[in-house]
């Protein structure tokens, strides 16, 4: 990139005084344009470094002062004006104007001749475009070695560091550093990243507020973030997204140092997650192998094909032990279904899920053994760190707008891979009940649902033969079911008014009518607690079971 800086160091400028807007050196120049005409801003596109002469410039101080603010505001490089022959200098207040809006004002002798100007410039300009090229191939080319070499994110970020001189940070989907490297002094937001492991939520929820992250999201396509210093980026960034199977794994940043950012830093990091997209491909397509032995494992521990076979559960142990889950000891399953999704939406969610999960099991080493079964994912983790896991879970969930809500069920510790079948009819009887209860817990343990278990146990015989479902079903035939769902919230409360009107956002005396009108119809007297534990009984047999 040729900035106006690099142009006044040639020989043709050797004259040249900046004279006011030496703040803006730094302007890119696109190209030499020669303004012959007083109104020449409305045909400039910005990025160019002007040549005229005062013959041209506007006659009056106020005009002159609205066409450096035009320049300024198109973006134009700088002006230079020749002067010394009919007019000594440029006028005051074009100058003061030019230096409000950090706009490079020149002035240089009326011998220089524009045409040798223009051909100095773009000659440098053509020069730097090569260079440009050449300097984004050799960059395209030793990071492709990297993924030769076998080389791996650290070695990523060293290199992009080197040979752009600028600081570089590779993080994952949810902006924990995978790897990072810097060259210079930084800023706060990255010594939040470089001291806590990731990027400052606080920074991250700015760029979701300024529509930033779903822009990367919509365009899969690397953003330019000015200064927020009001989140601690006080040096602008580059940020990228880093895609596999259309989908973000990761973001890679620049981080501007001592100089600005330019294009070469632009078409490095493009190039930069590039790369990282197929070292972490590569490092999937292993996690997918592992994914099939670990799928593998999960099936056979379901389907209790160790049953009387010791060689085999000896097997299947050793297996889980390469995982750092011991089924000697307290173990623990773990069913996670998509809510709300369709089942071809669900079987794709869950892929998605698996592979992410795995990826992160892998990253963070955590203790467990993930693979999909029957339309769901099934986790087999030692019982001391399923709660944890299940958090974790929900976190990566939150991070990708794609998955939605997941909902999971931990079964009970158990031990020995032929418990496995038990603790995953648990999950599976735990996720049953939730759905039918309609109960919005996004973590559910299987002693949870208590004595709704042992009602579901109990199966649909025992809602045919309860004595109370048929005063149940009366009250459903009542007044559109306000009286069933006023009966079910109130021994829900165990009898008390008060919490009852609250959650059915009723008065109490209407409340107190519906029940009224509830004891009338089942002839029960409602502030008997045996009579209340039937009726909720009976209520909960016929949400299990129609």
């Amino acid at each position: 990139m040729l900035t106006v800086a690099d142009c006044l160091q040639m020989d043709i400028f050797s004259n040249a005084r900046v004279v006011a807007g030496s703040a803006g050196l730094f302007r890119r120049v696109a190209w030499v344009h020669v303004a012959g005409v007083p109104d020449a801003p409305e045909w400039l596109n910005g990025g160019e470094l002007v040549l005229t002469t005062p013959f041209n410039l506007p006659k009056t101080t106020k005009d002159e002062v609205a066409y450096i603010e035009a320049m300024a505001q198109k973006g134009v490089a700088a002006l230079a004006v020749a002067v010394g022959r009919y007019s000594k200098q440029t006028s005051e207040e074009m100058r003061s104007t030019a230096e409000t809006h950090k706009f490079p004002l020149i002035e240089i002798p009326f011998t220089t001749r524009f045409v040798d100007v223009a051909h100095a410039v773009n000659d440098q300009i053509t020069q730097a475009n090569i260079s440009l090229s050449q300097r984004a191939l050799d960059i395209n080319r030793k990071l492709t070695q990297l993924v030769l070499d076998n080389g791996d994110l650290q070695d990523l970020a060293g290199t992009m560091a080197g040979l752009i001189g600028q600081s570089i940070s590779i993080e994952n989907e949810r902006f924990e550093i995978l790897a990072s490297h810097n060259v210079a002094d930084v800023d706060e937001a990255r010594r939040y990243t470089l001291s806590e492991g990731r990027t400052n939520p606080k920074l991250v929820a700015a760029l979701e507020e300024r529509g930033t992250l779903e822009g990367i999201r919509t365009t899969m396509r690397p953003v330019h973030l000015p200064q927020i210093p009001e989140v601690g980026l006080e040096m602008e960034r580059i940020l990228a997204p880093i895609v596999v199977h259309g989908e973000i794994y990761g973001y890679m940043w620049i981080i501007a140092d001592d100089r600005p950012l330019e294009d070469l830093d632009h078409m490095a990091i493009e190039s930069g997650a590039t790369i990282a997209a197929l070292m972490l491909l590569y490092q999937e397509a292993a996690q997918n192998a592992e994914a099939s032995l670990k799928g593998g494992l999960i099936s056979q521990l379901i389907q209790g094909s160790s049953a009387g076979n010791a060689s085999l559960e000896a097997a299947l142990i050793d297996q889980a032990m390469r995982y750092n889950v011991n089924l000697t000891q307290p173990f623990v399953l773990l069913a996670v279904e998509v809510k709300d999704a369709s089942d071809d939406r669900g079987v794709e969610l869950l892929s998605r899920l698996n592979r992410r999960l795995n990826r992160l099991a892998s990253a963070n080493e955590w203790p467990m053994v993930a693979g999909q079964f029957a339309g769901q994912i099934i986790i087999l983790c030692p019982a001391n760190n399923a709660q944890q896991l299940a958090s974790e879970i929900h976190a990566s969930a939150a991070d990708d707008p794609v998955l939605g809500s997941l909902r999971i069920a931990i079964s009970g510790a158990a031990r020995g891979t032929i418990s496995a079948q038990a603790t995953y009819q648990q999950c599976q009887d735990t996720l049953f009940i939730a759905r039918k209860l309609k109960q919005e817990a996004a973590t559910i343990t299987f002693s949870e649902p208590g004595y709704l278990h042992a009602l579901y146990k109990a199966g649909v015989s025992a809602l045919e033969t309860n004595p109370h479902v048929p005063v149940i079903r009366l009250l459903l035939e009542e007044q559109g079911a306000d009286l069933f769902h006023t009966l079910e919230t109130y021994v829900d409360e165990g009898g008390n008014g008060v919490q009852t009107a609250e959650r059915l956002m009723i008065h109490r005396s209407t409340l107190n009518y519906r029940l009224a009108r509830i004891s009338e119809i089942s002839g029960m007297d409602l502030s008997d607690p045996a009579v209340r534990m039937n009726l909720q009984v009976a209520i909960k047999l016929l949400r299990l079971f129609e």
